[in-house]
């Protein structure tokens, strides 16, 4: 458990980090940022990972060996949730007083822990952040009947919480999962009676729910304090895994190979992370990245300059890791 009052030092903490399909090839940059501008430690979690993958997680641990603490594999068969394999390591692996995790899509460009251990001494028993660069406002619109990922916020201010970046007090969270028998993975269909019961008393009944927010709001209606902040110096990009590897694979639409996930509609994730993933293909080539497209209004041109110069400065940054 951890002691109150008493601010956690970064090598106290152990992000854990999912790595799904193929991603590693590139998005290591990202987590090269996150070990550079922290003195944290790192699990890397191979979900639905080829063996060549696999390797390239083990070669990168055996050249940092005093910042990743293990590769483990969690779902050789078949990629699992984001969640459902966070539990699974959960599960396996004691950490210490804190469990914590990061998405492989997350620039840091400066030092980026204080703010959150700050608030975990302050008496905070979970901490997230990691807005998304295509996002507008984070909050669960009027009439949806589900909280995503992107969804950081109901309407009234009630804090879900974001499962890109989140730091738990350990003991507070293995009491709430045991309490309500949930875990981070619980996305509704699964709920026992007192869980729902509890959800729907505190307003908060939706169809499905994304990796942790159930285990947020719970954690909330037991008395202890979650806390949503976002930093300047990070920078997330949002869904660029699920683009460069999407758990159901791809479609092809009007005679362009695209995400399984586009079937439900083209939006600003998608526009966002196709465009990283281009820039991110083309600077790894040493070759000239993507014009911005022709059309696009000027907020989207805004975000899509700002992922050009921020990936363009990561692969300048860390293209030797």
């Amino acid at each position: 458990m951890s002691d109150p009052g008493k601010r956690p030092r970064d090598d106290e903490l152990v992000f854990n980090v999912v790595w799904t399909g193929t991603v590693f090839t590139y998005l290591r940059y990202f987590v090269a940022s996150q070990i550079a501008q922290s003195a944290a430690r790192f699990r890397f979690i191979a979900n639905g990972c080829p063996p060549e993958q696999i390797a390239l997680l083990e070669g990168f641990a055996a050249q940092h060996p005093d910042r990743v603490v293990e590769v483990i594999d969690i779902s050789s068969d078949a990629m699992i949730a984001h969640g459902v394999a966070l539990d699974r390591v959960r599960a396996q692996r004691d950490d210490g007083a804190y469990f914590c995790l990061i998405d492989p899509d997350i620039k840091a460009n400066a030092p980026f822990l204080a703010p959150f251990t700050e608030l975990l001494a302050d008496g905070c028993a979970a901490v997230t952040s990691g807005k998304e660069v295509w996002s507008e406002d984070n909050l669960v619109p009027v009439g949806h009947v589900g909280v995503a990922g992107e969804h950081f916020f109901d309407r009234e201010g009630f804090v879900f919480g974001s499962p890109h970046l989140a730091l738990y007090d350990r003991a507070v969270l293995d009491a709430t999962t045991e309490r309500w028998q949930v875990g981070l993975g619980s996305a509704g269909n699964d709920l026992n009676a007192a869980a729902k019961a509890r959800l729907v008393e505190m307003g908060h009944e939706y169809i499905v729910y994304d990796t942790g927010k159930i285990v947020n709001a719970l954690l909330q209606a037991d008395g202890h304090r979650l806390v949503h902040k976002d930093l300047p110096q990070l920078i997330h990009i949002g869904g660029l895994a699920h683009y460069l590897s999407p758990p159901g694979g791809y479609i092809t639409l009007n005679g362009e190979e695209v995400p399984d996930y586009v079937r439900w509609g083209i939006n600003d994730r998608y526009h966002v992370s196709k465009f990283a993933a281009l820039t991110l293909f083309d600077l790894c080539k040493g070759e000239p990245v993507p014009a911005i497209p022709a059309g696009v209004d000027p907020v989207m041109v805004a975000k899509l300059d700002l992922v050009q110069r921020e990936m363009a400065d990561l692969i300048a940054t860390y293209a030797g890791w």
